[in-house]
Parts: C-alpha cells; sequence; structure tokens
C-alpha cells in the first residue's frame, strides 16, 4: 500500500460486537483509491476484539496496534505516532461513517494543514430511542445546527474526538492528547482550548456524516457524568480560566436543580435513599426504551447530583484553584 493521505485514528475498548458493524463502514471508503489507513488501537480489551481485528480478511488496510489499558487520550495518541497520512481523522469505535467521509474530510482541509474539521454526529439506524438515546439524539441535532450557523464563533467544547480530522503535524506540534485524563471526559477539551488559544480555524463540515450506535444504558451514563465532573476539576487545575466556561460555574434558578448539587456535595446526604430509587426507576425505564419529558427531566435532576458528586470526590487535592476559579463572575455553560 502506497503512502496514505489521511489515517482513520479509532481507540477501542471491550467493543468487539459494535466493531464488527463499524468497521466495514471505515474500510469500504469510496472515491479515495488507496489514500487512506484504519489504525485501531486496541486499548487493553479483554472480550476477544483483537484476535477479532486480526483476521486475514479485514485487508492490508486495517493497521491494529495493541497496548494495556491507559485511556482514549493514550490511544489516541498512539494511533497518530502509528499513522502515516498527513491527515488525522479521529472516530469513536461506535461510529458508521457515511461512504464518501474519508473524501469530504480530505476536501474540506485542501492544502491547508492549519485546519481542523469537525464532523456531523447523529444516531444510528436501528438503535433503540429510549429517553437517553432520544437525548444523545437531540444533542448531536442541536449541535450540528449551532456550528452550521453563519458567523459562529467555536469554542473548545466544539472539538469532539468522536469525529474530527487534523493535520498530523499539527496534532504533533499541540503535543497531542493529555494522557493524565485517563477516565471518560476532558481529553477533548483540553486539546481544544490549545486550538482556540493557538488561534487554529475550525471548521464545521454537515457534508461530514457519521453516525452513532450508542449503546450505553442509563448506568453507564452516570458513572460518565461523575466522570466527567472529576475531570473538570483537572481541567480547571490545568487550565484555570477554562472554568468560567464550564458547568460547574453555572448559576442554576431552579430550586430542584440546586437541591440536586447540594445533595451531590453533601458528605452525609439524607436524600442519598430517594435518588437511588429515582436511578433505579430510570434504569427499568431506559431498558424498556420509555421515553417522554418527565424521564428527560428526571434524568437530567439525577445527572446534576452525580456531576456534583464527580466534583466533590475530585477538589480535594485541587482545592486552592477550584475555589479561586468559582469566586470569579461567569456565564451560565
Amino acid at each position: 500500500m502506497s503512502r496514505p493521505l489521511l489515517s482513520i485514528v479509532v481507540p477501542t475498548y471491550n467493543r468487539h460486537r459494535i466493531l464488527n458493524r463499524t468497521l466495514p463502514s471505515l474500510l469500504g471508503q469510496e472515491g479515495v483509491g488507496a489514500e487512506y489507513e484504519v489504525i485501531m488501537v486496541v486499548d487493553g480489551s479483554t472480550d476477544g476484539t483483537l484476535a477479532m481485528l486480526k483476521r486475514t480478511e479485514w485487508g492490508s488496510r486495517l493497521r491494529v496496534v495493541a497496548q494495556p489499558n491507559r485511556g482514549q487520550a493514550s490511544a489516541r495518541n498512539r494511533g497518530a505516532a502509528e499513522a502515516r497520512g498527513e491527515i488525522l481523522l479521529f472516530l469513536d469505535d461506535d461510529m458508521i461513517a457515511a461512504p464518501d467521509l474519508v473524501s469530504v474530510h480530505v476536501e474540506e482541509h485542501g492544502s491547508s494543514r492549519e485546519r481542523v474539521i469537525l464532523g456531523d454526529m447523529g444516531l444510528a439506524e436501528g438503535v433503540r430511542r429510549s429517553f437517553l438515546k432520544r437525548g444523545v439524539e437531540e444533542w448531536g441535532r442541536d449541535y450540528a445546527q449551532r456550528l452550521s450557523t453563519p458567523g459562529y464563533r467555536f469554542r473548545f467544547d466544539d472539538w469532539h474526538s468522536g469525529h474530527a480530522s487534523i493535520a498530523r503535524s499539527l496534532f504533533v506540534a499541540l503535543g497531542g492528547f493529555d494522557e493524565s485524563f485517563v477516565a471518560y471526559g476532558n481529553e477533548d477539551y483540553d486539546l481544544g482550548w490549545r486550538l482556540i488559544q493557538r488561534g487554529i480555524e475550525i471548521r464545521f463540515s454537515a457534508r461530514a456524516l457519521a453516525r452513532q450506535i450508542y449503546d450505553k444504558d442509563f448506568i453507564a451514563w452516570l458513572r460518565d457524568v461523575y466522570c466527567v465532573g472529576r475531570a473538570d476539576v483537572a481541567l480547571v487545575e490545568k487550565h484555570p480560566p477554562i472554568a468560567l466556561e464550564l458547568r460547574l460555574s453555572r448559576r442554576e434558578a431552579h430550586p430542584l436543580k440546586r437541591l440536586a448539587r447540594w445533595s451531590g456535595l453533601a458528605s452525609l446526604d439524607p436524600l442519598a435513599p430517594a435518588w437511588a430509587a429515582l436511578a433505579g426507576t430510570l434504569m427499568v425505564a431506559e431498558r424498556l426504551s420509555l421515553g417522554g419529558p418527565f424521564l428527560s427531566h428526571t434524568q437530567s435532576l439525577i445527572g446534576e447530583r452525580v456531576y456534583w458528586r464527580g466534583i466533590r470526590d475530585a477538589r480535594d487535592t485541587a482545592l486552592p484553584t477550584i475555589t479561586r476559579a468559582m469566586k470569579r463572575p461567569g456565564r451560565a455553560a
């Protein structure tokens, strides 16, 4: 295979079943000939992913790299280091790529190597539409609409590593992803902050389509929210001015949101049994693919409490910086 123009980099952890659906879409790109490669970084998977990826029928376009479990930042950096392409296209392992995805990213970059392309992210066909999945679907729709607005000024949190491309030389110059972000959350926002500070051109391409097979249940979503709380503390430690842009600086007006915050920060929470009962109810409702405004609002309240629980558990080691940052006036984020 000749030297590729673009390298698709996909970190994966225990997604054997989903990769059987997403990988063919990556390997079957149209209109680009031999100008791209696919690098799968197996980040300590224990479900047979590595053996599945090493099957010969995938062909020579697929390159497989294995490492101990170190998190997405490390896995993406490893893939970037192995890449031969001038452009890196980062995708999550649950993304089904449109047939022309690579061609669109290559076209959007043109001859520039000082540009970032953000792609469209929606929910794949066949994903059951519970209140949780519909929330993901609505987020993707709002994301595309916001970034497509004429004159929109891009923010650090618009960069999402689930679907974005960047020149390899620029990625290396920025220092790649910060591997101190090991658990879920904020390794992409950290890189996005550095992109904004450097004044890099960011574009959104509605033609670059990838669809997500979002298979997480409600409990897995809560774990992610908790990790985001912890990761926000770490992000503020690294970039103190960013605190004003994060959820932790938000001034909630709704009394139930204020109650959820208080409950999340409390060392001894008398409402803990009630929150646990609500979470259990939503776990069952999500498995039954139920929806509706009540369930969505309840999800938001429980998520608020869990987020602040993550803040509480993380900020003891970061108290001086986080306290100073939260005392500054800020906007709702």
